[in-house]
């Protein structure tokens, strides 16, 4: 990858994502890796939801017993409707850190084809544990300044003219961090200097993080771009550490 002559910005940002989806698409040797994520995820939803609907239809058919027959089949289709949704949000949650060590190595992969020098393979637990540090450091920072968006909202509605687009750079940012922290917790980059990385990189951070945010508005939709998702990350923030050390060069 050539060095960049400017910062890379939203719209390097929103790039970056389509390329990590083009780099899985033209590697099939990546397409095993990719996988993992939806398999992890549909098998935890199986698991969940059939689980679920097979010990509270039983309880709602003893509960009705053999009267209000139509009322009872509405009940048990809400019911396997909601269990179907939670499933699907408990499967993406567990899915995700599951799914480090595949995610780890399709990073190392885009790494290499930019050229960076090959690193050395890391443990199945410590995949796991970094992804999970990453999800814990997103939503504990990006939640509760939603949460206070949306109070201030509430208590005074003429205000969401600005917290509801502050709410998208929010999301953007902790869908952002949660895959960028891929490559740069990899490359052993402490807690305090991958924030002042997206810090410096606000404008790419949030074009990046804008179009996975939108996608995870689709039920179980960040599940299916999590390869590309962090392929891009890993193109992206190449691009910027090459711009950042060609400028102190």
């Amino acid at each position: 990858m050539s060095q960049a002559t400017a910062r890379p910005g939203f719209f390097d940002g929103v790039g970056a994502l389509f390329s990590g989806f083009g780099f899985v698409l033209k590697n099939p040797p990546v397409w095993p890796l990719a996988m993992v994520p939806v398999a992890i995820a549909g098998l935890i939803t199986t698991l969940v939801a059939g689980g679920t609907m097979h010990a509270v239809i039983p309880a709602v058919g003893r509960l009705f017993g053999g009267h209000l027959g139509l009322l009872a089949r509405v009940v048990e289709l809400l019911i396997g409707a909601l269990a179907l949704v939670v499933a699907a949000l408990v499967a993406f949650g567990i899915a995700q850190p599951l799914s480090g060590p595949a995610l780890n190595r399709i990073v190392r992969r885009a790494e290499e084809d930019l050229g960076a020098a090959p690193r050395p393979p890391t443990g199945f637990w410590e995949d796991v544990l970094r992804a999970l540090h990453s999800i814990a450091v997103a939503y504990g920072v990006g939640l509760p300044v939603l949460a206070v968006l949306a109070l201030v909202t509430f208590f005074f509605p003429p205000a969401g003219v600005v917290t509801f687009p502050l709410k998208l750079v929010v999301l953007a940012l902790l869908v952002a961090w949660d895959l960028c922290d891929y490559p740069l917790s990899a490359h052993g980059m402490p807690v305090g200097a991958r924030i002042s990385f997206v810090g410096r990189n606000l404008g790419a951070m949030v074009g990046f993080g804008f179009g996975l945010a939108l996608l995870s508005l689709l039920p179980c939709a960040l599940v299916l771009v999590l390869p590309a998702g962090v392929a891009g990350a890993a193109r992206l923030t190449r691009r910027i550490e090459l711009f950042e050390v060609g400028r102190r060069g």
